[in-house]
């Protein structure tokens, strides 16, 4: 298993001609209850798999909004959804729970992950994101999100969740 870290993660940006602004924390591991402010809006990340774990998504929410795994599910066509356990996250994504990032798609080389961004997030804002550790976000524009996601072969699907 390759672990993703946090020089990739700026490899990327610069091979994109990305900006974005570092802010350095203390390590987030939820939103819930972030002792300070970050810059713009912020979101949480989800992976999330199908009744029999076939299908995998990588779920964008506004981090106020709380996930109701089962109204995703009946939007997503699914019976059920559960989250990914450690390991199946860790052989995905090369990251562990609490530093999910799309940062760190490069590593689903199979493409089994289809990316779900909730449509109530501004696309002509910004958006931050850990660089494959959360001891750090990443703030940049959406629209250069959206350029890593293009870039690393994913087209998100947008649903009100």
């Amino acid at each position: 298993m390759v672990c993703a870290t946090e020089q990739e993660a700026y490899e990327l940006l610069k091979h994109l001609d990305i900006s974005y602004e570092k802010v350095e924390h203390p390590a987030i591991t939820s939103v819930k209850n972030v002792p300070f402010a970050l810059p713009g809006p912020q979101v949480k990340n989800l992976v999330l798999q199908s009744r029999k774990g076939k299908q995998v998504y990588l779920v964008i929410l506004p981090d106020e909004k709380q996930a109701d795994l089962k109204f995703l599910a009946e939007q997503l066509n699914e019976k059920r959804l559960s989250f990914v356990p450690e390991d199946k996250l860790n052989q995905l994504l090369g990251v562990s729970a609490g530093t999910v990032t799309p940062l760190a798609l490069m590593h689903d080389q199979e493409k089994k992950i289809q990316v779900v961004i909730d449509a109530a997030i501004d696309r002509k804002d910004t958006v931050g994101f850990h660089p494959n550790v959360n001891t750090a976000t990443l703030i940049m524009k959406f629209e250069d999100f959206e350029k890593i996601l293009e870039y690393l072969g994913y087209t998100p699907v947008y649903e009100q969740l």
